[in-house]
Order: structure tokens, then C-alpha cells, then sequence
């Protein structure tokens, strides 16, 4: 899998366009407004070309990042250059990653897993999170099945809300909607699509 990231990310300049997710940006101007959140450390595993930490470094947020893809992380860098910012962009698989801090919150946008290491990753990463910290989370949804606007092509690693409910059971659910949008990002997320959000909080 990773030669095939590398491969996406060296054949398009910005394959999933570089504008932050949508929920991402949304969410991360309401943890902003609220100012119970406190400290602003916060994770993205899987950043692919950096699109989204690139735009928290923006927002005056501390950016740790990683993806397997050198291609990508090399990407991240460069765009965090060119737009001024400072981020922490490492190299590392998803279950080789060892941060020597927790964060005050995570993101995972579209970070899919094949079912028999999705769970363990998800349980990773409640384990890099301090407590009381925030868990943000998109991807497709099992409705996307079928549809050509992006995500996996096996069923089984798209999401529901039992799925998620039972990956992150011990943490308060904030909310979990299933969302119907047109994706406009880049060339590989266009047109109709069923997205699950999530936001969760660790106890503290």
C-alpha cells in the first residue's frame, strides 16, 4: 500500500486538494471559540500530503503529523514551508508510530484500515490522547459502497456508528452523524458521498 500512496501523491500535485476537510476546519474553529479546551497539541495520523496540518499550523495550532508515504510527508513539508507554518511531519507506519507525548486532540480524516487492524489502531490511538482530550474523526460511511466519489472498495472497511460506538467505548460521545455531501477535494474525493463524523471526548 504504500507504493501505491507514493505513486498518488508523485502523479498529482494535490491529489486530495489543498484545502482542509471540511469537518476538520469546521470543528477545529469550535474547539477555538471554547475555551474550556485548553491546550493546543494536536495529532493527525494518516495526513497524506499535509492538507489539514498544514491548515492547523495555520490556526496557531502545535502540528504533529505522520503517514507512511515519504512522498506525502516530503509534500507536507513543502506546503507547510510555503505557507509559513511550522509542522512536525514524520515518516512512520500507523503501528510503529511512538509519540513521546500525549495531545489534546486527534484527528483521523478518512484514516480507513482493513478490518482486522482497524480496531487496534483506533485503540492506539485513544492511548496518544490525554485525558480529557478530543477525538475527531471522517470517513466514509457503508453507504458509500458502490458510489465513485472516493474511499475504499471493500465494504468492510468503511464505517457505521456501531462500529465507531464500539472501537471508542469508554469515551464520551460528543456526536456521530452520518452525513450526505458533495466532496469537492481534488481529483480523488468528488461528487455525491455518505460520510460518518464523530467527536468524542477521553475522560478526564
Amino acid at each position: 500500500m504504500k507504493e501505491h500512496w507514493n505513486d498518488r501523491y508523485a502523479e498529482n500535485e494535490a491529489a486530495y486538494g489543498r484545502n482542509p476537510n471540511k469537518f476538520f476546519a469546521t470543528s477545529l474553529s469550535e474547539l477555538e471559540k471554547d475555551d474550556s479546551e485548553g491546550g493546543k497539541n494536536i495529532l493527525l495520523p494518516c495526513d497524506g500530503e499535509g492538507r489539514n496540518a498544514v491548515y492547523a499550523a495555520s490556526r496557531g495550532w502545535n502540528v504533529c503529523s505522520f503517514d507512511n508515504s515519504s512522498v506525502g510527508v516530503e509534500k507536507s513539508k513543502l506546503w507547510a514551508t510555503e505557507e509559513g507554518v511550522k509542522i512536525d511531519s514524520q515518516i512512520s507506519d500507523a503501528f510503529e508510530f511512538n509519540p513521546d507525548k500525549k495531545f489534546d486532540v486527534i484527528a483521523l480524516i478518512f484514516a480507513h484500515m482493513p478490518l482486522e487492524l482497524r480496531r487496534e489502531f483506533h485503540h492506539r490511538v485513544l492511548n496518544w490522547l490525554k485525558p480529557g482530550g478530543t477525538i475527531l474523526i471522517e470517513g466514509f460511511h457503508k453507504e458509500q459502497f458502490g458510489l465513485k466519489s472516493g474511499g475504499p472498495k471493500k465494504i468492510e472497511m468503511l464505517f457505521d456508528d456501531k462500529m465507531l460506538k464500539a472501537d471508542f467505548a469508554g469515551i464520551k460521545i460528543v456526536s456521530i452523524n452520518k452525513k450526505i455531501q458533495t466532496l469537492d477535494e481534488g481529483a480523488f474525493h468528488q461528487g455525491k458521498a455518505v460520510t460518518l463524523q464523530f467527536h468524542g471526548k477521553s475522560l478526564p
